[in-house]
């Protein structure tokens, strides 16, 4: 009888081993899961932080532009030639717009990298 007892007590705890070793493979899987999304996260994340550097560039290229326009304009208009001064002004004021509508866009995607930087952060503590 106690050499019967003995197995069955052998046989119960190397199962319970055998499952015990088993979950750490399961959380170890996930865990090499979940860094590895973290990895893509941070590639997606400094990927849009290059994309709103050059936005950014860019924006402040066509403000230059902008500006040597508004500059032609004053001349045309200190020379009198009022005609081709208008047709200046509504230039600028179309391509104002277009640099407002960018820079809304711009600073929507600053907010929208703010949050994946946070969610990110929030993953990577978990």
């Amino acid at each position: 009888m106690k050499k019967t007892y003995i197995a069955v007590l052998l046989t119960l705890v190397s199962i319970a081993s055998t499952t015990a070793f088993a979950d750490n493979d399961t959380n170890l899987g996930q865990a090499t899961q979940e860094n590895a999304q973290l990895r893509h996260d941070n590639h997606d994340i400094n990927k849009d932080k290059l994309d709103v550097r050059q936005d950014k560039h860019e924006l402040n290229q066509e403000r230059r532009e902008l500006k040597v326009d508004q500059t032609k304009e004053n001349r045309e208009i200190k020379e009198g030639d009022l005609k081709d001064a208008q047709h200046l002004e509504k230039k600028r004021e179309h391509e104002q717009h277009e640099i407002n509508k960018e820079k809304r866009e711009l600073n929507r995607d600053r907010a929208n990298l703010r949050q994946d930087h946070k969610k990110r952060e929030h993953d990577a503590r978990k």
